[in-house]
């Protein structure tokens, strides 16, 4: 039998997508919440790590990258769900599907979810250019914007 008989198809709906939509924003929101709770807001420690080991595992290797190469690289591999610009030391998040989820949530922008991704990005960065990164949040809502620093 073959992977495209009729036996192995699933057939999505839209309302299959949504459900699973309200599903993955729960669960990271959960997520989230816990490690906030249990680290007592200190979560970017676990953000970097996790995006370090993330960026260990993506198919690039760059040499002696500049902090715009990285973004670049970065923003290539994430693009089904974020679209973001480097503009000096400014990240602009135009599209961001963490902020989707906050809002399935009904979460604002800037919390839990939200400084937890940006230590995970902080982390990828640090990890594909080799040298510590750190991101503040500079505003939050229907665009992002953080202010990068490279050490």
């Amino acid at each position: 039998m073959s992977a495209t008989d009729s036996k192995y198809v699933i057939e999505l709906t839209s309302d299959d997508y949504q459900k699973a939509k309200i599903e993955v924003a729960f669960l990271l929101d959960a997520f989230a919440s816990t490690i906030d709770n249990i680290m007592g807001g200190n979560t970017a420690p676990v953000g970097r790590i996790a995006g370090r080991d993330t960026a260990e595992k993506l198919p690039v290797h760059l040499t002696d990258p500049t902090l715009v190469e990285t973004i670049e690289v970065l923003r290539s591999q994430m693009q089904a769900g974020f679209d973001f610009t480097l503009e000096g030391d400014s990240l602009q998040f135009k599209t961001c599907i963490i902020r989707e989820m906050c809002a399935v949530r009904k979460i604002e922008t800037g919390g839990a979810l939200c400084h937890l991704f940006h230590s995970y990005f902080d982390g990828m960065t640090n990890g594909l250019l080799c040298r510590p990164v750190k991101s503040t949040l500079v505003s939050s809502g229907d665009e992002c914007s953080l202010q990068i620093f490279v050490q």
